[in-house]
């Protein structure tokens, strides 16, 4: 109905046609003492009898019954809630390979399909040249044969100072510069090993001076291919990043939390998530990270929730929501949902104080629950403004609510 429409007795509304007063009849007071609420009230938030001001409101039987006025003890409960979290799914980053190579070269040839996606380790990808890998080996070739020279001039004058007593020529060693000529040349061949050289090509570069012109890059792990191969000729440094490649058998759901809702995480929780590409199917994920940084304009902390992958079916950037269970360590004060009217300045409730009479409260509530086993029903924990054995109004609360805002009463202090 119109609720600019007001009659001294009932009927009609001259506007819509509904039936006029239903709750008009309420007669609403105001008490002005504290000694009108229950010891229990009293008690839990610390009033020793102190005047303030509260709304009542009374109604007579066919009031009650008309508006389907039904209470709800204050009570303690187990309380469980769920958190709907929107995020989607995304590699691993620390077990992500960009793999870079230890010379600049060129693309020779590419030893897989374009199309191809897993990869086993080990397996070829890329054929390469490098004219920094062959410098490397010349210079590898020269340093041999700088060795052979100062081995040969070395065994002269200990064979000229002691004789052929070859014992005695190996333990007083080698001069410094073949030290510093040896050490050099382990260096740089421990680089050409890392980049698929043999023992096989050292020995033939020392006997035949033969050079590798070109090397095969293996894959590193098994994993998935993100992106693709660089083509044929293309030219590449020390810094280019050849391809990247990273295991699917985990991912992470990363998802935004709201800031409400923080203080409900709790590392190692489990998470059902469920995607619009696989609608018939749970994912279960494990809380492993929550951040600590709000983003200012979504007002949310991002978290990361690892999730067993094994068919490599989640791929990066799937969308999915996730449902968190949280809660159900220990019970607290708890009314129904519905008693509840939350205006977004201020959450009030109707106190039953007697038999049809009813006193607007302001309370501070929690997040919306429900109870172990009993999903019908939802439940919000009440932390300030309620007492253990109070009834508030959990049916018709908003038909109680909308006659004061009609008959313009004041709203009630906070406690």
């Amino acid at each position: 109905m119109d609720p600019q429409v007001r009659q001294d007795h009932p009927g009609n509304c001259p506007i819509c046609g509904m039936t006029l007063g239903l709750l008009s009849p309420m007669k609403l007071t105001e008490s002005t003492s504290a000694s009108n609420l229950p010891p229990s009230f009293s008690s839990a938030i610390g009033m020793k009898r102190q005047k303030s001001m509260e709304t009542m409101i009374h109604l007579v039987a066919d009031q009650r019954s008309s508006g389907n006025i039904r209470v709800s003890p204050v009570e303690e409960k187990m309380l469980r809630r769920q958190v709907e979290l929107f995020g989607e799914f995304s590699y691993v980053t620390d077990q992500q390979i960009d793999f870079t190579w230890y010379y600049g070269g060129r693309i020779e040839k590419t030893l897989i399909n374009y199309n191809t996606t897993e990869i086993k380790e080990g397996a070829p990808l890329l054929e390469v040249y490098s004219d920094e890998a062959v410098a490397d080996q010349r210079d590898c070739l020269e340093m041999l044969m700088d060795l052979r020279k100062h081995a040969v001039a070395e065994q002269k004058v200990f064979e000229s100072e002691y004789g052929t007593n070859t014992e005695r020529i190996s333990l007083m060693g080698m001069s410094y510069e073949h030290k510093n000529i040896n050490a050099r040349l382990n260096t740089m061949k421990d680089r050409l090993t890392r980049i698929g050289m043999t023992a096989g090509d050292f020995q033939a570069l020392e006997s035949t001076g033969k050079i590798r012109g070109t090397f095969t890059i293996n894959a590193p792990c098994s994993g998935t291919l993100l992106g693709s191969l660089p083509h044929v000729g293309e030219h590449f440094s020390v810094e280019t990043v050849l391809f990247r490649l990273v295991p699917l058998k985990e991912v992470w759901f990363v998802a935004d939390v709201y800031e409400q809702d923080l203080p409900l995480l709790k590392l190692g929780e489990e998470i059902a998530i469920r995607s619009k590409t696989f609608p018939e199917k749970i994912f279960k994920g494990k809380l492993v990270f929550i951040g600590r940084e709000v983003d200012p304009q979504k007002r949310t902390v991002t978290a990361r929730f690892l999730v067993p992958n094994r068919d490599s079916s989640l791929l990066p950037q799937l969308t999915a929501t996730g449902a968190l269970e949280v809660g159900g360590q220990k019970a607290q004060l708890v009314v129904p949902a519905s008693a509840v009217i939350d205006t977004g300045r201020r959450q009030v409730v109707y106190v039953e104080t007697a038999p049809s009479t009813y006193a607007m409260r302001t309370v501070k509530a929690g997040t919306v629950g429900n109870l172990e086993g009993d999903n019908t029903t939802r439940w919000v924990p009440v932390l300030e403004g309620l007492a253990a054995g109070e009834k508030v109004v959990s049916a018709g609360a908003f038909l109680i609510d909308a006659e004061a805002q009609l008959q313009e009463l004041p709203a009630p202090s906070s406690h």
